[in-house]
């Protein structure tokens, strides 16, 4: 039903339509059907008006199937393209930490698999519904030609349906553990693409991985071979109880009940007339079933389109603020295979505008998670974040991410300058690239960069480029010095930094270049997920110390 419903909210109106067409259609088809029996049964009654009520059926039924099928096909593809976009808004709106639950391939999984196994089973719902109303208006011409006639073979029909829904309640869950284990398979497939030079340098790993690889997808294909084995199963002996049915009905019923011939006749002619729409129905039914499993994988990450948004995506715009507080904020997180969580803080944290600071910390000590608190991409699970003795709040969120530019580790640089559409935007891009030392690889044209395929360091500069055009108050650096070479490392803390603060800009770098500590104006230091504040002469003491 969850398939039917998304054509409903695509528009119900279009529904209506369509069902409308689709039963003159079927009231047609069966009229036509008809009018051949009358025929067969007294070919010297054919008349000219008969003739032409032939005719007219035949443009009746032409023009009605055909709009039917152009209305529904026009719906479905509105409701795929919502059930497609609708879901990158949602990956959009969700929370960073659920989506960092989920994982990266399942959500690919989900924007590509079950996105295209529902739009499968949308595409056959055109069909589906001049079909049901076909059978619906074949069974009143079948009780109008003998009520006994139709209960017995709508009993048969029924019987055919158990038969199914008892094969498909077995393959459910292997269609649920293949769609699973397809998860597993996308995940393999990411560490093939990521990993391809480490795997091509060590033979053994190689040849370990390969195991992996075909274990996770023999793991798929058994499990969607038993799946589509009981589900055609299910097919096969749906079609076998009617065509049972049919024969009983030939052979068995005339001799418990007389009925006369052009009767009998009449009625295995209509039969095998709706024989066609019946098995189109039925061998949908296992694209029916996989859908169904996809809307159901979706609604279990999280991501269902008829749920409420998960975050607060209106824009409050946050005015100037002099200081950022944490008082008691502490997060926690726990990764996929992890034993034990993380938790940070509590923290106790001031930050000034117009200063530079550097937070400093071992390898695991949270300091990427402190960063994604301060850009708002996390929220507190307690204490609170205070802009200049004001509390933040949900409705305040997405403003207070716009108060910030910034640069991940791991950054992305998009190929065109999205969201940035000033008159001069080319003119300025081209500046920063010669600053930057990319104006010899990359040239903006249009707002679209030339090209981003560029080593780590380059694609940290160009992703440096878009903060300083987005300019904003607040600029947050992730170990951004770390994929520079010695010289440009040095341009980035002794001219790039200053230059930032003489704009204005509040600047909060995460480093472990403790050579260039005296260039922050304080320094904040984590330890297991809490806060130091280190004096920078402190700092240097320690620098000087002896390494045991």
């Amino acid at each position: 039903m969850r398939v039917l419903l998304f054509l409903l909210r695509a528009s119900w109106q279009i529904v209506l339509l369509a069902g409308g067409v689709g039963a003159v259609s079927g009231v047609a088809s069966v009229g036509l059907v008809a009018l051949m029996l009358r025929t067969l049964r007294a070919p010297e009654a054919s008349t000219p008006a008969m003739i032409l009520l032939f005719a007219a059926l035949c443009v009746v039924i032409l023009v009605t199937r055909i709009g039917s099928q152009v209305l529904l096909a026009r719906l479905s593809q509105m409701s795929i393209s919502r059930i497609r976009v609708g879901l990158c808004r949602r990956i959009l709106d969700a929370p960073l930490q659920h989506l960092e639950e989920i994982g990266s391939h399942r959500l690919l999984a989900s924007l590509t698999g079950d996105v295209t196994t529902i739009a499968r089973a949308m595409n056959g719902v055109p069909s589906l519904g001049v079909n049901l109303v076909i059978l619906a208006c074949g069974t009143v011409y079948l009780g109008w030609l003998s009520p006994s006639l139709m209960l017995a073979s709508v009993g048969f029909a029924l019987l055919g349906v158990s038969s199914y829904r008892y094969s498909a309640r077995r393959a459910k869950k292997y269609v649920t553990r293949a769609r699973e284990a397809q998860d597993g398979m996308l995940k393999q497939i990411r560490s093939l693409i990521e990993g391809i030079k480490e795997l091509k340098m060590h033979h053994r790993r190689r040849r370990v991985f390969d195991e992996q690889v075909e274990r996770a997808d023999s793991l798929v294909r058994e499990s969607q071979f038993l799946a589509d084995c009981l589900l055609q199963g299910a097919i096969i002996g749906g079609r076998l109880s009617f065509f049972i049915g049919i024969g009983l009905l030939l052979f068995a019923w005339p001799r418990f009940q007389p009925i006369d011939a052009p009767t009998l006749t009449g009625y295995a002619l209509t039969i095998m007339y709706l024989m066609s729409p019946l098995e189109q129905m039925v061998a949908w039914l296992p694209v029916w079933n996989w859908a169904t499993n996809s809307i159901a994988k979706i609604e279990r990450l999280g991501l269902m389109l008829d749920e409420a948004a998960g975050e607060n995506t209106e824009l409050v715009p946050v005015p100037p603020w002099d200081e950022l507080e944490f008082r008691g904020v502490t997060h926690a997180y726990r990764r996929e295979g992890q034993a034990n969580g993380f938790t940070l803080g509590p923290l106790d944290l001031t930050i000034r505008a117009g200063e530079i600071v550097f937070v400093i910390g071992g390898n695991g000590s949270g300091k990427t998670t402190l960063a994604k608190l301060l850009t708002g991409l996390y929220w507190p699970d307690s204490g609170q974040i205070f802009l200049d003795g004001q509390p933040l709040s949900d409705g305040t969120r997405e403003g207070y991410r716009q108060l910030f530019s910034v640069v991940f580790d791991n950054a992305a640089v998009f190929d065109t300058l999205w969201g940035l559409e000033a008159a001069d935007l080319d003119q300025r891009a081209g500046e920063y690239l010669r600053q930057l030392e990319l104006d010899k690889v990359v040239t903006v044209t249009g707002g679209t960069f030339s090209t981003t395929q560029l080593s780590r360091g380059q694609r940290k500069r160009l992703a440096l480029l878009t903060a300083y055009l987005e300019d904003r108050p607040v600029y947050l650096f992730d170990e951004w010095a770390a994929d520079q070479d010695p010289v440009f490392r040095r341009v980035f803390y002794l001219r790039l930094l200053p230059e930032l603060k003489r704009r204005g800009k509040t600047v909060i770098a995460i480093t472990h270049d403790d050579r260039y500590f005296a260039c922050a104006d304080r320094v904040v230091k984590l330890e297991e997920g809490q806060v130091v504040e280190a004096f920078l002469h402190e700092l240097q003491a320690e620098q000087a110390a002896p390494v045991a």
